[in-house]
This record gives C-alpha cells, structure tokens and sequence, in this order.
C-alpha cells in the first residue's frame, strides 16, 4: 500500500494543500511556502500546468518536495499535455524518483489558458489514464507489455461536484473507481450544500472524498475557511483540499485556518 493510501487510512480527516511550479526554473518561492505549510497538512499536491497555464513541469517540484517536506507527495498529471507514452514514462519515472502518489486529470481546456495557439493531446481521458497506471502499478502497460520492475501506486482522480447536468457526472465517478482511483478530490466548492446534492445523486463514492476549498484572495481567507469547518461538520468528506489563487501568503493563510 502506498504511502498517501496509508494516511487515510490511518486518519480520520486529511487536508492537502496545492502548490503551483513555478514559470521558470526557480524552485525558492515554493519551497520555501511548502516548509512553511508542509508541516500541517498531510499532503502537497502539485499541479500540473494548471488553468492550462504555463508552468514548469511538476515531476521535478513533486521530487524535491518528497525528499525535504515530512508531507506525502501527490503528482498531478494531466492528459491535455500528453500521449499515453509520455503518460507513462512520467508515472515511472516519478515512481523511480520516490513519487508514489498520483492525481490523473483530463486537465482545463487549453482556451482557458495563456496559450490558446497549443493543441491538445488528450489521447486518454482520466478513466483511461487510472487504467494506464493501475496496469503500470500490476507490471504490464496498456498493451501488455511486462515492465522491469512494477510501480507501487495510489491513484487518486477529480470530481466535480457543482457540473450539469449531475447525472454524468456521478457515471464518471464510478467509472473512475471501477478504474483504479483511491481517492477522490472535488473541484472548489460553493458550500457543503453543493457536495450533499452530489452524493445524493451519485451515492457512496466507494474511496475516500476530500472536498475542495479555494480562497481567491486574501480577503476571501476568512470566508473559505468557514466553509471548510462547515464541510468538515457536516460528515460527507473525509478530507478537505485547500488551494489558492494570487499570493502564496493567500494559501498560507488558509492552511493556517483549516489545518490541525
């Protein structure tokens, strides 16, 4: 069992943080915020040209985080950025580098980001990526083929709570789990009332959900982490994931509300 897989079990509520790399290739700022919050979260998660923004690519960050935060590491991949070979060859050579934990995503539209001139790949979607790893982490790939030396994985896959129409997905859902995912994290949410009318459409989950909470500014710090107390009253997550847009002070700030 993998290292982030045995946390929760192991506890009864997680909180993890997302950390952005950097544009460019100094790793001060964020190693600096992850020494400062690391200590009081259960996991870092590192995003992957998230917003289909530029950014450096987060195997690097997620391995240095591994070797120098006592938090557990999580790698996010995204199939908007690649084929199922370089899907592949970054799930190993993660797994090589120390990099146990994954969230596979199918990732933002490249519109939405600062380079709406690139093409996406999306040769798998996230159902399909879950099933690429979950072979890698049982010694074969997707066609077949054994590896030398197989990957100890926890996979772990996006919701989203607040889509319409609900019904596809809660299917999603399912699917994912039938794929291979241990874990859930939700895209930031309105309130508790948002994630309770999921899970009543789409049931038991079936693995641990962890429920987003975004501040978008400084000044939003406060009302994110009442919403988080109420999520966490409620009883429908077992963990909460805590992001941030602007200032890394803004994240900081957050953790400090949310954690403990």
């Amino acid at each position: 069992m993998a290292s982030f897989a045995q946390v929760i079990k192991d506890k009864g509520f997680v909180v993890t943080a997302e950390l952005d790399p950097p544009r460019g290739v100094d790793l001060g700022a964020l190693m600096d915020l992850a020494g400062r919050i690391g200590p009081k979260v259960d996991a870092l998660v590192v995003s992957d040209n998230q917003g289909a923004n530029l950014r450096q690519s987060p195997w690097w960050a997620a391995h240095r985080l591994a070797e120098t935060t006592p938090a557990e590491v999580i790698l996010t991949l995204t199939c908007r950025d690649r084929n199922r070979l370089a899907l592949a060859g970054d799930i190993l050579a993660a797994a090589a580098s120390g990099v146990d934990n994954l969230l596979l995503v199918s990732g933002d539209f490249i519109s939405l980001g600062d380079h709406p001139q690139a093409k996406p790949v999306y040769d798998l979607d996230s159902v399909q990526a879950l099933m690429l790893a979950s072979g890698l982490a049982q010694g074969r790939d997707l066609n077949g083929q054994d590896l030398i030396g197989a990957p100890g994985l926890c996979l772990g896959a996006v919701l989203a709570p607040e889509a319409r129409p609900l019904a596809p997905q809660a299917i999603k859902m399912r699917k994912k789990l039938l794929a291979g995912a241990g874990f859930f994290i939700t895209r930031p949410l309105s309130g508790p009332d948002a994630l309770k009318a999921f899970l009543q459409e789409a049931g038991d989950p079936g693995a641990p959900l962890l429920a987003g909470v975004e501040a978008r500014s400084s000044e939003g710090v406060s009302a994110a982490a009442e919403m988080a107390k109420a999520i966490r009253a409620s009883g429908l997550a077992r963990g909460l994931h805590l992001s941030a847009s602007g200032e890394p002070e803004t994240l900081a700030g957050l953790v400090e509300a949310c954690a403990g």
